[in-house]
C-alpha cells in the first residue's frame, strides 16, 4: 500500500501510525492519513477540500486537508478501496469544553461567505428523512420474502412498524417546528458534522465528516448520546455543555425545536440495523440480542425525552414548545 500511495502522490512516506481508527504515515511536515472516499462524490470532496482551506487560514491547524494525485484527483484507488489522502497537521488537544469548542466551531463555518451545494444538509431534513424512510421500508418489504427467514429478521419484521411510526413522529413534529419564527441569527447555516460523537471533539476535524446544517444538527447528537449512554444522570452535563455553548451562541425556540426533532429520530437504531444488515452475517442470534437490547434501551431514551426540557431546566410552558406525549 506504501509503494502505491507514493506512486500517486508526489510524496515520501515514513513511519505507518494508526489512530482514531485511521490509517497514515508521517511526512517530513506531519502526517498524512487515508479517508474512505467511496460514498462521497467528486464534487462533496472539492467543497469539504474548500471548507478545510478555509479553516486553516483562520487558524484551526487541527483540520485535515485533501491532497491531490499526481493526476489532479483528489480520489484515488488503493487494493480496490476507493480513498482521498488528507494532511493532518496535528492531533487535536483539547484545551476548552466541548461546549465551547463547538459554539466556536459554528461560530467559524457561519462566517464562511459562500454556501455549499453538494455537501448542504440545511432544510433538508423533511426530504432526508423521507428517503431514509422509503428506503427502509422497501427492505422490509423484502424481509417478508425471505424463507427460513432467521430470527433477527423476524424481530426486525415485528418492530419496524413501530420504528416507522417513531420516524412519522419527528417528521410532523420537525413541519410544525419549521413554521415556528422564533429563530436568530445563530440559526444560519454552519459547518456541522455527519453524525457528532463526543469523541470526535477531542480529535482533529476529519474533512470527510463535515456537512453544512443548522447548528443544531451536533447540539442534538452530542445530547443523544449522553442520554443513551447516561440515562437520567446525563442532564447534569447536558446543563453544563449548554451553559458553555449558549455563552458564546445562544439558542433560539426555533434551534431547540429543531434539536427536539433530531432527538425524537431514531438515528442510532438505523445506524445499528445499516450495520447489521449491510455488513454482518445476520443469521445468528447475536444480531437479535442486540437488537432486543437496543429496542430496550429505546424505551428508557423516549421516557427521558418525555420530560426532556424540564431535565435541563427549561420552562416549555413559558417558551411555548410542545413535547410528544410518549
Amino acid at each position: 500500500m506504501k509503494e502505491e500511495i507514493e506512486a500517486q502522490y508526489d510524496i515520501i512516506l515514513g513511519r505507518e501510525w494508526n489512530q482514531f481508527g485511521v490509517k497514515g504515515y508521517e511526512i517530513s511536515d506531519g502526517y498524512v492519513a487515508l479517508l474512505p472516499a467511496h460514498n462521497l462524490t467528486d464534487e462533496e470532496i472539492f467543497e469539504q477540500r474548500s471548507l478545510s482551506e478555509y479553516m486553516l487560514s483562520n487558524q484551526w491547524s487541527y483540520t485535515t486537508l485533501p491532497i491531490f494525485t499526481k493526476e489532479g484527483s483528489l480520489r484515488t484507488t488503493i487494493e480496490n478501496q476507493e480513498y482521498m489522502l488528507v494532511y493532518v497537521g496535528g492531533f487535536f488537544s483539547k484545551d476548552q469544553s466541548h461546549g465551547s469548542w463547538l459554539a466556536h466551531f459554528h461560530e467559524l463555518g457561519q462566517q464562511y461567505p459562500y454556501q455549499p451545494q453538494n455537501i448542504s444538509r440545511y432544510g433538508k431534513w423533511k426530504t432526508l428523512w423521507e428517503e431514509k424512510m422509503d428506503a427502509w421500508t422497501a427492505l422490509y418489504k423484502q424481509q417478508w420474502d425471505i424463507h427460513p427467514a432467521s430470527s433477527f429478521q423476524r424481530l426486525f419484521i415485528e418492530t419496524y412498524p413501530y420504528l416507522e411510526g417513531v420516524v412519522e413522529n419527528a417528521i410532523q413534529y420537525l413541519q410544525e417546528s419549521e413554521q415556528d419564527w422564533r429563530y436568530e441569527q445563530y440559526d444560519q447555516g454552519t459547518f456541522t458534522v455527519q453524525r457528532l460523537h463526543p469523541s470526535l471533539l477531542d480529535q482533529t476535524i476529519w474533512n470527510n465528516t463535515i456537512v453544512y446544517d443548522h447548528p443544531s444538527r451536533d447540539i442534538a447528537e452530542w445530547i443523544r448520546y449522553q442520554l443513551l449512554e447516561k440515562g437520567e444522570s446525563g442532564f447534569q452535563d447536558i446543563r453544563a455543555f449548554m451553559d458553555d455553548y449558549e455563552a458564546i451562541r445562544p439558542l433560539s425556540i426555533f434551534g431547540w425545536r429543531l434539536v427536539y426533532a433530531r432527538l425524537i429520530l431514531p438515528i442510532n437504531l438505523f445506524d445499528h440495523l445499516d450495520e447489521w444488515f449491510n455488513h454482518t452475517n445476520h443469521s445468528g442470534r447475536t444480531q437479535e440480542d442486540q437488537l432486543r437490547h437496543e429496542l430496550e434501551n429505546q424505551v428508557n431514551y423516549e421516557n427521558l425525552l418525555h420530560h426532556f426540557f424540564e431535565g435541563i431546566r427549561l420552562d416549555v410552558n413559558k417558551v411555548r414548545i410542545p413535547t410528544l406525549d410518549w
